[in-house]
């Protein structure tokens, strides 16, 4: 079954290879660095985006320049609830900057930055337990980063693994994608696309009531 999924070849692996190094390279210069034309490397960088392979083109800051800034990881326990909902309480709160659902029996592992240390405490203390729902949190500050990287390590026939929003089970081929809400979904198929969205429907019809509500 696994032939039967998208495969990114060498051309793809170099392309976003120079990208991690640079986002601002220009079209013209990854054409000329890899080979090819510049049709060819626009239409392969639509392609990689249209895929969810790349994300977004974005900015790396080096937060140890600015004064005061408190940094964190984190390990946290998840009461039984919607993952999706989390998900989107988390994603709201601008200090977490990374989370990850991890095995053991603390659930949650975040990467969180602060502007202080009064701000880093009501993080873990007060808001973290309040808007997302999280117990038992064991907080590290970091003290010194000596190594850092970005980005991944794509190899030339690297196969690209898609799970299915609604059902849950691996996508063989190419995703069927919609975008609900302001987010970005696959799909194994248009039924599951249908359900999915169905849910959606429902859970932000009940947040616009409670809010008119309210």
């Amino acid at each position: 079954m696994l032939g039967l999924s998208i495969r990114v070849d060498g051309l793809d692996a170099q392309i976003v290879e120079l990208l991690q190094e640079d986002g601002r390279m220009l079209y013209k210069d990854i054409a000329d660095k890899v080979g090819v034309s510049l049709p060819t490397v626009k239409a392969r960088i639509n392609r990689l985006m249209s895929l969810g392979l790349i994300k977004k083109f974005t900015v790396v800051v080096d937060s140890d320049k600015i004064a005061g800034k408190v940094r964190g990881v984190l390990f946290a326990k998840v009461s039984p609830t919607d993952t999706e909902a989390l998900t989107r309480t988390l994603s709201k709160i601008s200090e977490v900057r990374a989370a990850h659902f991890v095995a053991g029996e603390k659930q949650l592992f975040l990467e969180v930055e602060a502007d202080d240390v009064e701000s880093f405490n009501r993080l873990i203390l007060e808001r973290l337990p309040r808007e997302a729902g999280l117990s038992d949190i064991s907080a590290h500050v970091i003290t010194q980063t000596v190594k850092e990287e970005y980005g991944v390590s794509l190899k030339a026939n690297s196969f690209l693994q898609y799970k299915c929003n609604f059902c849950h089970t691996t996508i063989y081929g190419k995703p069927i994608v919609k975008h609900y809400y302001g987010g970005k979904y696959y799909f194994s198929g248009e039924e599951c696309a249908e359900a999915y969205k169905g849910i959606l429907d429902q859970k932000y019809s009940e947040r616009k009531k409670t809010n008119t509500e309210g």
